[in-house]
Formats: structure tokens, C-alpha cells, sequence
């Protein structure tokens, strides 16, 4: 569960948030609502990263097929994949 501050406890707590921030957000909170979010940098450029994957149209097509291609058993064994790949 996220933790949730707000904004006056957020301004308070600033430098101890730092060490706080882990996978989960926290949320900041106005008036009750939140309007806004804190995560550590190497999380937000996980996300980065997997948006960037999501949003690329060929690649995700071609992983859609390659996962229906390994649930119906067409899967090239590693000895033959390297052997192909001249390994």
C-alpha cells in the first residue's frame, strides 16, 4: 500500500523521503485527493523503459506471436538455436 502524505507533510518530511522511496509511490495528497506522486529515480526510468517497450507496435506484435508460438509447443530447442546461430 502506498503511503500518502499531504502537501504541508510533504514539505515537512522532504529529506526523509528520500530514504523512504522503494516500489511503492507515495502519494501526496491535497485536501484529501491526490494530486501527485513520489518515486525513487531508478523506478521511474523502470517505467520509462517499460512504456518505451509498450508503446513500440512491431515489437510488441511480434512478442504477442512469439508467446502464442511457445504456448502452442513451436519452440526450437537451445542445442538447434545454436546451431543455427553458427554457436
Amino acid at each position: 500500500m502506498s503511503k500518502r502524505l499531504t502537501i504541508a507533510q510533504a514539505q515537512q518530511q522532504l529529506p526523509n523521503l528520500l530514504q523512504e522511496l522503494t516500489d511503492q509511490p507515495i502519494v501526496i495528497t491535497q485536501d484529501g485527493v491526490p494530486v501527485m506522486a513520489a518515486i525513487s529515480y531508478n523506478h521511474l526510468t523502470e517505467l520509462l523503459e517499460t512504456l518505451d517497450i509498450l508503446t513500440d507496435i512491431e515489437f510488441v506484435s511480434k512478442l504477442r506471436q512469439s508467446i502464442t508460438q511457445a504456448s502452442e509447443g513451436k519452440t526450437v530447442s537451445w542445442e538447434n538455436a545454436k546451431a543455427k546461430l553458427g554457436l
